[in-house]
């Protein structure tokens, strides 16, 4: 941190660090689960690098706090793990959590910069975006040592450069459309990822949950997952491509609790808000209207999916708060 007078954090500052503050103190959680069951020395070393680098920000977020006389988050501690519990999941889903908790990771971090004003609070996130990069790396090294990394298609594409000659390229929804173009292959099959691991923490979190009306949820979740990859997958297969896959089931038959519902239902709602931002970059990405249509489907019902989720931890009081802005005309 870069010493001298500071300016007063300004909201995007303060959400940034707040967002930071939840899911790092959820992760730690999740790592002290994992670190208590692996198998894998390697796997372990990656799980233990993730860990401390989460405990590192927390530290740092709480010495800001401290210094803005700010009140620290709850977020999430020992009362939401029973370090006793066997495991929920296996060695490959750890992989594969780190895997895509590292790029989020490094999707957050550098949206998050971009609204930074502070000079230290700015180096503090792109020093977490660089662990973010490097624990990234690592876990992608490995996975590819294990041949467990997921591989989108291998394809061939044409090998002449032109332009576009029509506006059906982009328009219309024929009985047989144009091929996919190689971003619009990648957009799909960064769904198929996401959802493959979004349906194996539903089940996890649904096998083991305590409350029936949260488990309902879960499997809920699980069902919406399953539905969006199966979809997924009927895209690549009409192209004729092959679907990279993995044969371990990533959950073991665990029924008994490790975290607490409150720490898995906000966990199922970031990866609701992680899905909608999957869908969003395709939208973006599509060029085919189908394709539109199909990604602006998921995430309108990711979004209300994840509203009940809101309702469901609002109604158990599970839900902290955000720091909210002060109306000055009620303070009197």
């Amino acid at each position: 941190m870069k010493s001298g007078k500071k300016s007063s954090l300004v909201a995007s500052e303060i959400a940034a660090l707040w967002n930071t503050y939840e899911s790092d103190s959820l992760a730690i959680c999740m790592f002290k689960h994992f670190l208590n069951n692996v198998d894998d020395r390697k796997t372990r070393n990656l799980i233990e690098k993730a860990k401390q680098l989460s405990e590192s920000h927390i530290e740092d977020i709480k010495k800001i706090y401290d210094e803005e006389n700010l009140t620290v988050p709850i977020g999430f501690g020992k009362d939401d793990l029973d370090e006793k519990a066997p495991r929920i999941f296996t060695d490959v889903f750890y992989l594969f959590y780190l895997s895509d908790m590292a790029g989020f990771g490094i999707d957050g971090y550098s949206l998050f910069n971009r609204y930074i004003a502070r000079p230290d609070i700015r180096d503090f996130f792109i020093t977490c975006i660089k662990d973010a990069c490097d624990l990234y790396r690592e876990v992608a090294d490995l996975m590819c040592e294990y041949g467990v990394f997921s591989k989108s298609p291998r394809v061939e594409v044409d090998k002449s450069s032109t332009f576009v000659e029509s506006d059906s390229f982009v328009s219309g929804l024929n009985v047989n459309p144009r091929p996919l173009v190689v971003r619009e292959v990648t957009s799909i099959f960064s769904g198929l990822v996401f959802d493959a691991m979004w349906r194996a923490i539903s089940i996890g979190f649904g096998q083991s949950c305590r409350s029936k009306q949260v488990k309902n949820y879960f499997f809920k979740g699980r069902d919406i997952a399953t539905d969006h990859y199966k979809k997924f997958s009927e895209y690549l297969m009409n192209e004729h491509l092959n679907i990279s896959s993995n044969s371990d089931t990533f959950v073991t038959d665990s029924t008994i609790p490790a975290f607490s519902d409150r720490l898995m239902m906000h966990h199922i709602l970031v990866l609701c808000n992680f899905a909608i931002t999957v869908d969003g970059f395709s939208i973006a990405a599509s060029l085919r209207p189908d394709l539109t249509m199909m990604h602006t489907k998921f995430a309108a019902e990711i979004a209300k999916y994840a509203s009940k989720g809101i309702k469901l931890m609002i109604k158990n009081k599970w839900m902290e708060q955000p720091p909210q802005i002060i109306r000055h005309d009620k303070l009197s």
